[in-house]
């Protein structure tokens, strides 16, 4: 997916974070009932929302109804509305995610809704705890979207410039506002209007799932954890993907393929003398790209894989040099995690693999932690949740008697003493 270098993204509430068309259409037909008015489907009300409740209360109401009744029929609604309004509203699945990953890529985020802003705040703060530090709801006295008016207020606040800021809602009322204020919209298909709406609106981007937010603002694609033969796919394509382990997240890269293992050391700043160990799916894997295996390695595979555990065995000159740097030694390690064991089989080949991190940070644990140091710089982050070990695997050298522990890591001396003896 194109994307552009973005600092900040605002969006629409209703309709693109929160499913509130219920509740509106319950408090609206609660309206229509007690007056005496034909009531309307829910679908009908996804076409009488977006410009404010005033709105909304003129277009339920019959044709020709006076200004002195809508204004109680108004006061009505918001009454009802207000005891009513959590009781069928929910987040659309994925927009929290989302919303969190732009952030934990340095991405700006906000709300802008026509509701008001004395309802707007606390609903947002409600289902999106802590995330937007602002929201701007509708004021009295100050126009409405589409237009730019609190737009350019927000924006004005946060210090965003129209050529970096993004837009997000999902009908013509938000996209025209985008294009009102100067900025790029992007309208989303899970909401409440259709997508001929948004392209006759202008929307530069059309949407059908929140993840894709992330890779068009930042370059790296959020993908979940079932999405394994995307993930294989961009690996094949020798795109770098970052997949979670039971230890730490991983910067996987096809380890057949040069290029991409060269790709890997810049986007970490990694100096390229600085051997890759390697993941694969079990030791016939193993067998691929080593030769000489002890058969110590066969007995901590079994005792130990998946799991934390890397041992260093002689490679045998399959993969490019620049994956062991040189040198003659290759370590491999079989993670602990179903995503990336998934991935690794749809590949069908091994995959060069340090942690997921800048050259001297903090190694990830988590796919915000990658975004926070990665985002624009990798193909996409497999998203499997924060790992469960923490700390990288332990590196066992099986090239020397007797054996060497290089690093300690997330398996103990006495779990590997005990399978194959006294190490060092």
């Amino acid at each position: 997916m194109e994307h552009h270098t973005l600092g900040c993204v605002i969006f629409d509430l209703d309709g693109t974070l929160l499913n509130t068309i219920d509740d509106l259409a319950d408090a609206g037909n609660h309206v229509c009932a007690a007056r005496g008015w034909p009531t309307h489907t829910v679908d009908a009300y996804k076409y009488m929302v977006g410009n404010g409740i005033p709105n909304l209360v003129r277009r339920f109401a019959p044709e020709g109804t006076g200004e002195e009744e809508l204004a109680a029929a108004l006061a009505d609604f918001n009454a009802w509305y207000g005891l009513h309004k959590e009781d069928r509203t929910a987040p659309y699945p994925g927009a929290a995610r989302a919303v969190a990953a732009l952030k934990a890529a340095g991405v700006a985020v906000a709300v802008l809704s026509n509701k008001a802003h004395d309802l707007a705040a606390p609903v947002v703060e409600h289902y999106f705890p802590g995330l937007f530090p602002r929201v701007q709801g509708a004021l009295p006295g100050v126009p409405v979207k589409p237009d730019p008016t609190l737009l350019h207020r927000m924006m004005e606040e946060m210090g965003a410039r129209p050529d970096t800021t993004l837009l997000v809602g999902d009908s013509n009322v938000d996209v025209l506002t985008g294009k009102n204020g100067g900025l790029t919209a992007c309208g989303v298909l899970w909401g409440f209007r259709t997508r001929q709406e948004l392209e006759q609106a202008g929307a530069d981007y059309i949407i059908h799932r929140p993840a894709q937010l992330v890779e068009l603002v930042t370059g790296t694609a959020l993908l979940e954890a079932g999405e394994t033969d995307r993930a294989a796919a961009l690996l094949a394509r020798g795109e770098l993907v970052a997949l979670p382990t039971e230890t730490v997240y991983g910067l996987a890269a096809d380890a057949t393929q040069a290029q991409a293992v060269h790709a890997n050391y810049e986007a970490k700043g990694r100096p390229d003398t600085k051997p890759l160990n390697i993941l694969v799916d079990g030791m016939d894997m193993v067998g691929q790209v080593c030769k000489e295996i002890p058969l110590d390695a066969y007995k901590l595979a079994e005792a130990f894989w998946p799991g934390p555990l890397t041992m260093i065995l002689k490679g045998n000159g399959a993969l490019p040099d620049i994956v062991p740097a040189g040198g003659a030694t290759q370590g491999v390690r079989c993670p602990d995690h179903p995503a990336t064991l998934a991935a690794l089989r749809a590949l069908g080949r091994p995959l060069a693999c340090p942690s997921a991190n800048l050259s001297g940070h903090p190694s990830p644990k988590s796919a915000a932690d990658v975004l926070t140091q990665l985002a624009g710089r990798i193909g996409a982050v497999l998203d499997g949740g924060a790992c469960s070990v923490g700390v990288e695997s332990t590196i066992l050298d099986l090239t020397v008697t007797p054996h060497r522990i290089l690093r300690q890591g997330g398996l103990s001396r006495a779990d590997i003493e005990a399978v194959v003896g006294p190490v060092v």
